[in-house]
């Protein structure tokens, strides 16, 4: 009596669902700096705040920005002529960005852990 082996290869799939986790865990974490330095980026009477988005710029690539020209400007806290010395709201200041992105690390690593027990291969 011959016995049969049957492989079945569900690395495609795995792969495939891996990268549409791992997108969401980032996406979701993406939102989550755009919440934070929203909170924290500088207002006076301009839209800085108001005038920012998340985008999704490849698979597994997301992006925060800010469309207003003088947001470099505001996240350095001058540029080689000038330097913001007073931000009149109070909690406010330069890097709301950045500050936001490293405190969504540990955000992100919830994120992929909730989002990874959605898998089902």
């Amino acid at each position: 009596m011959a016995s049969s082996v049957r492989v079945v290869d569900k690395l495609p799939q795995f792969t495939r669902q891996l990268h549409e986790l791992l997108d969401d865990a980032l996406r979701e974490t993406s939102l989550d700096i755009l919440i934070k330095s929203r909170d924290t980026a500088p207002f006076k009477k301009g839209g800085l705040r108001s005038d920012s988005y998340n985008d999704q710029v490849a698979q597994l690539h997301w992006r925060v920005s800010y469309n207003k020209e003088y947001a470099r400007f505001q996240e350095f806290g001058g540029d080689d002529r000038r330097v913001v010395r007073n931000y009149t709201t109070p909690g406010t200041g330069a890097a709301y960005l950045k500050t936001a992105g490293d405190n969504a690390v540990d955000n992100l690593k919830r994120n992929i852990k909730k989002h990874g027990l959605r898998s089902r291969v």
